[in-house]
């Protein structure tokens, strides 16, 4: 009793002095916490104060209308994130940088990008002038003193949390420390009080263990000993009631298991289910009769089932080389694709390694699912973009000589409105000519081929003049445009090919790289191969996406969710030219960290390029 009243008292004042220093670490936490979402807020509001300048800056020089909406929206985004940081940081420091802006852009921008419309040779003097470099800079280093100060404050309460949580850890050894020894005085009571009743439970347990349900431990005992000699009995008069349910539970599990079969033998795709060594443990009735269609063999394991059908398929070679690859690793995903000339089918076959919840191997789920219908629709699709395209370029390459001429003045004077409506006009001609063109030639190399003619070229000089070529979009676009180019060997190559694929790579680039980033564009010799690398700093590739990059018609999300133009055909064309040379192209990038596509191209001749 005196024994288990320390305990109580022990207990209540580790509680106490625990709940004090977590209250400790929990209002440091929120306070550093606090201070970083402020951080977090200054370094959104100095973004944000950037798009303005960058905004007013790029449509004062180019007239652009996209650098005059990314300062109209920066502009109305500042408020918001004015008062963000106002309601986590209130003080001098914080009202200072409101104001800062706020008279940055009531006395600077507004009224120049207003006398943009008016003055624009003023505006461009002024928007060039050492005074808004000056105001920008004024405005970081508010921001940034007080980031610093932030900071500081986030590590002193880091700090404070440290010291809080050394104090409770001290504190927990005390105690543990002084109930190691008020558990040794409790140990020796019921070694004296608790064992020997136990034993005999014991050995009546074990009697339970070789089927003699009808064991009972005499009643009576103090406390729980005598509550443990009551609660045997009643496990022991219980473990046939127990034995029936289980029997009951089997037979429900029996019916869930027929129920999964069912399940699985009405799926579309075919399924089957191997072992770590490759051996067939469960497959489905549409995988089955597919087998069975296909003429594949029953024996072995799954790899060699399926090699059985090679002679069958479209590209055997390939198909083997696909076979031998899930062999040789039996724990990737794949997906490939294949087609039986005998009957014509296309399927897709899918494999995922399976494993259990400690992510032990056990084993292979491979999908089989047939596309012959949904090829068919595609080679439909192409052959209809093909004949749309070639009906398109007739007419659009008579209405470009048209405008060409009226632009010309030979339909009469043209005044200034109307030939910027003409401009317009002409570029976005100039770029569904382009669209057809792709289409065209994607057309022409389904049915064709790529035709090529062949000379002694230099990657270097072809990449310096697609960077020339390049330069002034990236100017427009405030994107630096580099070259680092190192002599290369000449390549066995198509030129006007050669600077197509870098020109879709370098215009790429540029497109999806924005205001103030870079795009470098590299040449050297690796390997027995010329290498061309264009690397940018843009919105990045998701790796979930990059295997699809190559397919036709395919764009990227990041892409699409900032409505950046583009028709998915530019490294398809990319692509093929590069394999017509004897090379490829290579993608390495992550999301909002920039994207680098290498090309390879053998310096000596090879058979795939002759």
């Amino acid at each position: 009793m005196i024994v288990g009243l320390v305990l109580a008292v022990l207990f209540v004042v580790q509680l106490v002095l625990t709940l004090s220093s977590y209250s400790s670490i929990r209002h440091h936490t929120k306070q550093a916490d606090h201070a970083e979402r402020s951080i977090v807020a200054a370094v959104d509001m100095e973004k944000t104060i950037l798009n303005v300048s960058s905004g007013t800056r790029g449509y004062v020089l180019t007239h652009d209308p996209s650098y005059h909406t990314m300062f109209l929206q920066a502009r109305a985004a500042l408020p918001k994130q004015a008062r963000l940081l106002a309601s986590l940081a209130p003080g001098p420091g914080t009202a200072t940088i409101n104001a800062a802006w706020r008279s940055y852009v009531a006395t600077f921008a507004s009224p120049l990008v207003a006398e943009t419309k008016t003055d624009p040779a003023r505006a461009r003097a002024r928007v060039s002038s050492v005074v808004s470099l000056r105001l920008i800079s004024h405005i970081r280093a508010l921001i940034d003193n007080f980031i610093s100060e932030q900071n500081t404050r986030s590590a002193n309460d880091r700090q404070a949390v440290a010291d809080a949580e050394h104090r409770g850890n001290r504190l927990e050894v005390i105690g543990a420390l002084v109930r190691v020894v008020l558990f040794a005085v409790i140990l020796l009571y019921v070694f004296r009080a608790v064992i020997a009743p136990l034993r005999r439970a014991a050995a009546a347990t074990k009697q339970i263990a070789a089927g003699e349900l009808a064991v009972e431990l005499p009643p009576g005992g103090v406390g729980e000993v005598g509550d443990l000699a009551r609660s045997f009995n009643e496990m022991a008069r219980s473990l046939e009631r127990g034995r029936a349910t289980l029997e009951e539970q089997n037979d429900d599990l029996e019916r869930l298991a027929t129920m999964l079969r069912a399940v699985l033998d009405s799926t579309v795709d075919g399924i089957l289910l191997s072992d770590s060594d490759g051996n067939v443990q469960l497959a489905n009735r549409p995988i089955v009769t597919l087998t069975r269609d296909l003429g594949m063999s029953y024996d072995g394991p799954v790899v060699d089932r399926l090699l059985s059908v090679e002679e069958r398929m479209k590209n055997p070679e390939e198909y083997r080389a696909a076979m031998e690859r899930l062999r040789a690793n039996p724990t990737e995903p794949t997906f490939d694709e294949f087609e039986d000339t005998v009957s014509g089918r296309v399927f897709q076959g899918f494999t995922s390694p399976v494993r259990d919840d400690r992510g032990t191997f056990l084993g292979r789920v491979w999908t089989l699912r047939e596309v012959t219908q949904q090829r068919e629709l595609d080679r439909l699709k192409d052959d209809f973009v093909a004949t749309v395209s070639h009906e398109l370029r007739t007419p659009l390459t008579s209405m470009m000589g048209f405008l060409e001429m009226i632009r010309e003045g030979e339909a009469g004077q043209l005044n200034d409105e109307q030939n910027r409506f003409l401009a317009i006009v002409y570029r976005s001609s100039e770029r569904l000519q382009r669209l057809v063109g792709d289409l065209l030639f994607v057309a022409r190399l389904d049915a064709n081929g790529l035709q090529l003619q062949f000379a002694n070229v230099r990657v270097d000089e072809i990449v310096h003049d697609c960077v020339e070529a390049s330069s002034a979009l990236a100017r427009s676009r405030d994107v630096e445009l580099r070259a680092e180019l190192q002599e290369v060997e000449p390549v066995w190559a198509d030129r006007e090919r050669l600077s197509q694929l870098v020109s879709n790579l370098v215009s790429n680039a540029i497109k999806f790289t924005p205001a103030g980033g870079a795009v470098t564009a590299r040449t050297f010799a690796e390997n027995g191969d010329a290498v061309i690398q264009i690397e940018d700093t843009g919105i990045g590739i998701p790796k979930g996406e990059q295997d699809r990059l190559f397919q036709r018609f395919f764009r990227s999300s990041t892409a699409t969710e900032q409505a950046i133009p583009g028709t998915g055909l530019g490294l398809v064309i990319s692509k093929a030219i590069a394999e017509a040379h004897g090379g490829g192209i290579s993608v390495r990038s992550d999301a909002g960290a920039g994207t680098c596509f290498t090309v390879r191209l053998p310096l000596e001749r090879r058979e795939a390029a002759a």
